[in-house]
């Protein structure tokens, strides 16, 4: 489907989502998230803020429906303590995936101790025996990963792998570190981006620390919708 405009098209794309990863060895990935009018995704001492209204807080759980799994950084996982799960819709829970490269992750995190999923905890391969068995033993299941420039989770690999464990679809749901990782990567397929009607002066989703200067993304296929005060855009990433 060349353009994505609503949750319907978005489960038409993801009910082929299958052999989109056939023929690309990785799922199909969502980047979704929420920003003010003035592009900020958190405040400035980056603490959580809830941006989505009503509305939109659906349609972020409809995704989740749609999807095969869920992703997050271990920045998300420690400030908010999500749980991740569809409440808001029908559907089923996605799995939730946690990019954790030191095992920080919580022994009674959320997601491990209240979760119908077992969370996949994706880390570098020489971390400690003991904390992985411990994070076992909690209900969570570490795996390791190859690593790339500065010790950071090697994405493409783990796309690779993910593909190989049968994931077809992925939402990413943040925070900035690991949506600038995926645009870094280029591993984009689509954006979902609600837009708050609210200045906050916070931080942004891109985290220029970590953004490659070479890197050059035009959003194409624009499609813009109004849910309660909320901007919703549908767009896809042009590479140059």
């Amino acid at each position: 489907m060349d353009r994505i405009e609503s949750i319907e098209d978005l489960k038409a794309c993801l009910s082929a989502s299958e052999a989109f990863r056939a023929r690309h060895n990785r799922p199909f990935i969502t980047i979704s998230y929420a920003q003010s009018v003035d592009g900020s995704i958190a405040s400035r001492n980056r603490l959580p803020i809830r941006l989505s209204g009503p509305e939109s807080a659906v349609l972020t759980h409809q995704i989740r429906a749609a999807s095969d799994s869920i992703l997050i950084g271990i920045g998300t996982l420690l400030a908010d303590d999500p749980r991740l799960t569809v409440r808001l819709a029908e559907g089923r829970n996605p799995q939730p995936i946690i990019l954790d490269t030191h095992l920080r992750t919580p022994l009674s995190a959320r997601l491990v101790t209240q979760s119908d999923l077992s969370p996949w905890i994706i880390n570098a391969r020489n971390n400690r025996s003991n904390r992985v068995e411990a994070l076992k033993n909690a209900g969570a299941t570490p795996f390791p990963c190859v690593t790339g420039r500065g010790g950071k989770i090697d994405l493409h690999a783990l796309m690779t792998m993910l593909a190989e464990m049968q994931v077809n679809s992925i939402m990413v749901e943040g925070g900035a570190k690991v949506i600038t990782s995926f645009v870094h990567s280029r591993l984009i397929d689509q954006f979902i981006i609600t837009v708050s009607p609210r200045l906050v002066g916070g931080l942004p989703v891109i985290d220029s620390n970590g953004l490659d200067l070479n890197t050059n993304l035009t959003l194409g296929n624009l499609s813009y919708q109004r849910l309660g005060n909320d901007l919703i855009i549908w767009t896809r990433p042009d590479w140059k």
